[in-house]
Order: C-alpha cells, then structure tokens, then sequence
C-alpha cells in the first residue's frame, strides 16, 4: 500500500469556510478513474467546507477575497475551495 495525495474541490456559496456547498468534485489517485456527478444522489457529501474538515480533508487552496465579485462567474459557479487527503491505496 502506498500513502496517496486525494484531491477535493468543493464551491461554495461564500469564502466563508461554513457556508453551504454547492458542487464538488473528488480526484482519485488511481489511473483510469473518472470524475463525474452521480444524478442519482440525494446530496453532496459534504454540506460545507468545514464539514470537510472535520473528516480530515486540509484546504490547499482558499478562493480570492479581494473585491467584490458582483456581476461575475463566481455567481453562477461559487466560491472554489481545493482540499487534500492523504490516505493509503493499493497500487
């Protein structure tokens, strides 16, 4: 087994760590995997940031908080955390 970088990107309504989460996208660290949303779900996996956190999940990366961003993508896409995990995984 080797110890394996995980990758979460979770976007979020605000830059504040507890507001909810609107979309998220987990990078596997095994070839040939795909990351795509599952219609069939009744949810996210994680409702906030924090909720991430608190399952061991680290921010690597926090949206820009300069400005304001009215009128902008970040709108429609929100507020784009990045998250690691550092996990073991059979090769």
């Amino acid at each position: 087994m080797a110890l394996k970088q995980r990758i979460l990107y979770l976007s979020a309504v605000s830059t504040d760590p507890k507001s909810p989460v609107i979309s998220l996208a987990l990078h596997e660290p095994v070839k040939g995997t795909i990351v795509e949303i599952d219609p069939r779900s009744d949810g996210l996996e994680y409702g906030s940031v924090h909720d991430a956190v608190c399952e061991g999940w680290r921010v690597v990366h926090f949206p820009d908080q300069r400005g304001s961003l009215a009128d902008s993508d970040a709108d429609v896409l929100g507020f784009q955390f990045i998250l690691e995990k550092m996990e073991q995984f059979d090769d």
